[in-house]
């Protein structure tokens, strides 16, 4: 006995009637204004981080190790 396929049809995606156009990306101005406020956000965290006295300390010696490293692998030592 044969079994019959049945095949369901999607029904077509409806077409927004709106005349707006609403870009979910915003336009460049409002690209732009958000990278203002990242960057603002950025330094205002930097400079609580730079007040942050043992915090530094900590970066500064973090920063020391991985210069150390990157000197050896332009050296082309072996890590």
């Amino acid at each position: 006995m044969a079994i019959k396929k049945t095949t369901t049809k999607k029904a077509p995606a409806k077409k927004s009637t709106s005349t707006v156009g609403i870009s979910i990306f915003g336009g460049k101005a409002e690209q732009r204004k958000w990278e203002i406020e990242s960057a603002m956000s950025t330094l205002q965290r930097a400079a609580e981080i730079q007040k942050n006295t043992k915090l530094m300390a900590d970066v500064k010696k973090m920063a020391a190790e991985k210069a150390k490293e990157f000197n050896s692998i332009a050296a082309g030592k072996k890590i």
